[in-house]
């Protein structure tokens, strides 16, 4: 598993090759790929885990959620939470979304070319109620210079 932490960030700073190479290997294995794919695709930029265990449905829950942990603590995801959607149930209250970080390191290996693709796919699969429901629950605006790298428009 990659190891992205503050500490070989500031280490790799001094040799941008090894840094690549550990952010290659960071997005490039299965499920990370997988995940990234899910929310690039995702309409909001903003999903909920049971909605990207929906878009990876080739991995278990448990391996989901652990690769989710490793792109948060690598700085390329964040959860961004909603608090007014606890007290409603049925309805996700924490989002995945990418930091700005995040669409930096997207756009430097060529993420952002397959964003049409990936919103089409999703747009295409066919997903049960609860999923629904996920997708048009209200959620937290993303900053704006993710929004801005993503194009979205200001309904969010």
């Amino acid at each position: 598993m990659a190891d992205i932490s503050a500490h070989s960030k500031a280490d790799n700073e001094e040799n941008p090759l090894e840094r690549q190479r550990e952010l290659m290997e960071l997005l490039s294995q299965e499920t990370r790929h997988s995940i990234i794919q899910a929310l690039v695709g995702h309409p909001k930029l903003l999903a909920s885990a049971a909605e990207i265990n929906h878009f990876v449905p080739s991995k278990s829950k448990k391996t989901v959620e652990e690769q989710l942990d490793v792109l948060v603590d690598a700085d390329i995801l964040e959860i961004y939470e909603y608090p007014p959607n606890k007290k409603k149930r049925g309805l996700p209250w924490k989002f995945y979304g990418f930091t700005e970080y995040g669409t930096d390191i997207l756009g430097d290996f060529n993420y952002l070319k397959g964003v049409p693709m990936a919103r089409a796919v999703h747009q295409k699969t066919r997903t049960p109620e609860k999923i629904e429901r996920h997708e048009t629950a209200p959620r937290p605006p993303l900053p704006e210079p993710v929004r801005a790298t993503f194009r979205l428009e200001d309904d969010t």
